[in-house]
């Protein structure tokens, strides 16, 4: 039996992955591992996370789902496989009644309005995010818009698997326990198996080069990522809070 057959036969899980996703998992281990250590991630975890800073952290989420959406959408015209179209339609249909539906019960809680959120404007580091993703749906193949939306499909089902089981104990009393419940389950991270099975047929039929750089892609995710939630925490709109305004000319 082959590397690729044992893997099909075991399945893939966060510590059983094929060749090609090890390697991008090992290239962006620092950054992943101290995303999962930072702050915000911590705090919500053990519910401790002010809730302004959550709040900050789903308004810029909602606005990164609407992006995040439209790079599935822009994916569906990089091939003509039914079963890849089928599974781009099934992503956004998540983003809109799961993702979208648990941020509007969060958002209602905390007093946001649907007026809030259409005026709300991405932070410079969300917008710097989707930019990038929304640059390589436009201008990349399929394998390049494969993984760049990889990262935040296995980032937060790592993640939310994780949380789930560190803070099991405490976790019935958590104000962020829908959040972890979310995405710890299978069903969530079976989207990220499917990318990483997709990832690994495509990647074994270019070069190496080709390779080297998804795989830097891959961890330019992750990274943005870590910044995502960072700048969460610090609920920072901009670089410098003298240059908010200049950020919304």
């Amino acid at each position: 039996m082959t590397t690729e057959q044992s893997h099909h036969a075991t399945g893939i899980t966060l510590t059983n992955l094929p060749p090609f996703a090890r390697r991008m998992r090992d290239a962006a281990d620092l950054v992943w591992e101290e995303g999962y250590r930072q702050p915000f991630i911590r705090e919500l975890g053990a519910g401790t996370l002010p809730t302004h800073k959550f709040a900050f952290y789903l308004k810029q989420d909602e606005l990164y789902l609407n992006d995040y959406a439209k790079v599935h959408a822009l994916a569906l015209t990089k091939t003509d496989d039914a079963d890849i179209m089928k599974f781009m339609v099934g992503v956004q249909r998540a983003i809109f009644d799961v993702e979208k539906s648990l941020h509007n019960d969060y958002l209602a809680s905390y007093g946001i309005t649907s007026e809030d959120m259409r005026q709300a404007r991405q932070s410079a580091f969300a917008r710097a995010y989707t930019t990038h993703m929304l640059a390589i749906a436009y201008g990349g193949d399929l394998l390049d818009v494969l993984v760049a939306v990889l990262p935040c499909a296995w980032v937060y089902a790592d993640y939310g698997q994780r949380l789930a089981a560190e803070f099991a104990d405490t976790l019935a009393d958590n104000p962020y326990k829908s959040w972890i419940d979310t995405y710890k389950t299978d069903e969530f991270w079976q989207s990220s198996v499917w990318l990483i099975e997709h990832i690994e047929q495509l990647a074994a039929h270019v070069d190496d080069a080709k390779r080297d750089e998804l795989v830097e892609l891959f961890i330019h995710g992750v990274e943005n990522e870590y910044m995502f939630w960072s700048s969460a925490y610090d609920e920072q709109m901009s670089w410098k809070p003298q240059w908010i305004a200049l950020d919304a000319s």
